[in-house]
C-alpha cells in the first residue's frame, strides 16, 4: 500500500491519528491509511520547518554581512523578523503535535512565496543572492502537494520573478532575459526532480510503514491469542483440578460419615476411586510442574542407556487403576531394547502419550506400544484406535494448551499440555516426535531416540 503525494486528511485537534472505538468503549488501533498519511505529513512539516530556519539564518547573515549594502536593509530585516515569528509559531505547533490542515498548508505556502518575493525584490531583483529561497519554496510545495503542486508553484514563482525583474529594471534586455531564462529552467527542473523524488521517498516510506504495521498487527494478534489461550487454560485448570478433588472429597466424606456402617464392597470401591483420582491429580500436577521447569530452563536431563522394557513397564503401572493391563499391547524388538535417554523423563513422555491414547480411544480398544530399530535411531510408537487427528492439525496438537476440540465443547478432560510436554522433552533428549497417520484407523505417535549399541 502506498500514499499518494498531495492527499491529506484533516488533523484532529491534538494532532493525533484518529482511533476507532469498539462497542465497549475500548480504543483500537487506527486504520493503516490514516497512520501512514499522518506520519507522512508530520515528517514533511518537520523537514520544511528545518529548511525554513536554515534559510532564515542564511538570509539574515547575507543581508547583514559587512560590505553588503541594500537600498532598504531595514525593510529586509523587518520582513525576516516577521518570517521568523511565523516560523517559530509553526515550529511550536509541531512540537505540541499539531499538524497543519490542507488549508493552513496553502496559506503557509502563499506566505513563504510572498516573503521570498519581498526578499528578492528588496535585495536586487534578478541579481539577488536570495533567489535560492524560491528553490526551497518549490521543494516544499513538492513535499506537500506532489509533482503537480510543485509545477504549479514553479509556474507561479516564475510569473512573480518576472514581475519583480520588470519592477527593478524597467525593461528586459539581453543579459536579464538570459538570467531569467536560466532561472525559469532551474525552477522547472527543480519542480520536476523534487516532485518525482518526493513521490518515491513517500512511497518507500509508506511501504516501510506498511511492513512495520503489518508486523505489529501480527504480534498484536499473537499476543491476543496467547491471552486467550491463558484464559482457556485457567478455565480448564479450575475444571480439571476440581474434578478429581471433588471425587476425593466426596468419598472421604462418605467413608468418614458412614464409618463402620459402610459395606466392605463400597469401602473397597472408595479406596480404588481415591487411588485412581489421586494418581490422576498427580499426573496433572507433574505435567504442570514439568512445563514450568521447561519454561524457566530449570529442567536437567541425565542421558544414559535406558532399558526400554523397564521404562514402558513403569509407564503402564501408572495407569493400572484406571485401565486394565490387558489393554496394553507391547512389542519391543531386540535391537531397539535400549535407547539413550533420561529414563525418568522418557517415562513421563510415554505417560503423556498413553494418557492421550486412553483418553481418546474406545474403552474396549487396546493401546499398542511398539519399538523397532531404524538406522541409528529407535522408533517408539504409541498407537490408539480413536478418532483420527486431521492432517492440518498434526503439528498444531504439539502446541502448548492446544486441543483439536473446542474447550467449551470437548467431552474429555485434560489441559492440552501433554503432547507439548512430550515434544519438549523428546527434543531435549536429542530426538523427534511426530504423528504417523498412515494407518486406516486411529493415530500413531512416533518417538525417535538415539539407539544404544
Amino acid at each position: 500500500m502506498s500514499v499518494t503525494p498531495g492527499v491529506a486528511v484533516d488533523a484532529h485537534p491534538a494532532g493525533a491519528a484518529p482511533a476507532s472505538t469498539s462497542p465497549n468503549g475500548a480504543h483500537t488501533i487506527p486504520d493503516l491509511p490514516t497512520v501512514l498519511d499522518r506520519d507522512r505529513r508530520a515528517g514533511v512539516e518537520r523537514v520544511i520547518e528545518l529548511a525554513r530556519w536554515i534559510v532564515l539564518v542564511f538570509a539574515a547573515v547575507t543581508v547583514n554581512f559587512p560590505g553588503n549594502i541594500y537600498r532598504n536593509s531595514d525593510g529586509v530585516d523587518l520582513l525576516l523578523g516577521i518570517w521568523a515569528i511565523f516560523t517559530l509559531a509553526t515550529t511550536v505547533a509541531l512540537l505540541i503535535n499539531r499538524i497543519p490542515t490542507r488549508r493552513v498548508q496553502y496559506a503557509m505556502l502563499a506566505l513563504d512565496i510572498a516573503v521570498a518575493s519581498g526578499l528578492v525584490d528588496l535585495t536586487g531583483g534578478f541579481q539577488s543572492e536570495l533567489g535560492i529561497v524560491f528553490y526551497l519554496v518549490i521543494i516544499a510545495s513538492s513535499l506537500r502537494f506532489g509533482l503537480a503542486g510543485s509545477l504549479i508553484c514553479a509556474s507561479s514563482i516564475t510569473l512573480l520573478y518576472l514581475g519583480i525583474g520588470l519592477l527593478d529594471h524597467g525593461q528586459l534586455n539581453g543579459p536579464t532575459i538570459n538570467l531569467f531564462a536560466q532561472r525559469l529552467f532551474l525552477f522547472m527542473v527543480i519542480a520536476l526532480i523534487s516532485g518525482l523524488l518526493s513521490r518515491e521517498m513517500i512511497q518507500s516510506r509508506a511501504r516501510q510503514l506498511t511492513h512495520t504495521y503489518e508486523l505489529e498487527a501480527v504480534a498484536f494478534n499473537e499476543l491476543r491469542e496467547v491471552d486467550r489461550i491463558k484464559s482457556d487454560f485457567m478455565m480448564l485448570a479450575s475444571h480439571e483440578l476440581r474434578t478429581p478433588l471433588t471425587k476425593i472429597k466426596a468419598w472421604v466424606s462418605l467413608m468418614q460419615d458412614a464409618g463402620d456402617r459402610l459395606p466392605q464392597s463400597a469401602r473397597d470401591e472408595g479406596i480404588r476411586e481415591l487411588r485412581v483420582e489421586s494418581e490422576h491429580l498427580a499426573r496433572l500436577t507433574d505435567n504442570l510442574l514439568a512445563i514450568a521447569q521447561l519454561e524457566s530452563g530449570e529442567i536437567r536431563l541425565k542421558t544414559t542407556a535406558c532399558d526400554l522394557a523397564n521404562v514402558i513397564g513403569e509407564t503402564i503401572s501408572r495407569f493400572i487403576e484406571s485401565a486394565d493391563r490387558s489393554r496394553f499391547l507391547v512389542t519391543i524388538t531386540p535391537d531397539a531394547a535400549r535407547v539413550m535417554a533420561d529414563a525418568e523423563r522418557l517415562a513421563l513422555t510415554l505417560a503423556c502419550l498413553v494418557d492421550n491414547a486412553l483418553k481418546f480411544s474406545p474403552e474396549s480398544e487396546p493401546v499398542t506400544i511398539t519399538s523397532h530399530r531404524d538406522g541409528a535411531y529407535a522408533l517408539i510408537g504409541v498407537h490408539d484406535n480413536g478418532r483420527r487427528i486431521p492432517d492440518s492439525e498434526a503439528d498444531r496438537v504439539f502446541a502448548s494448551f492446544y486441543q483439536v476440540e473446542s474447550p467449551l465443547l470437548r467431552q474429555r478432560g485434560g489441559f492440552g499440555v501433554g503432547l507439548y510436554l512430550a515434544r519438549q522433552l523428546v527434543e531435549r533428549m536429542g530426538g523427534r516426535i511426530w504423528i504417523d497417520n498412515s494407518r486406516v484407523r486411529g493415530n500413531t505417535f512416533v518417538i525417535a531416540l538415539p539407539g544404544h549399541i
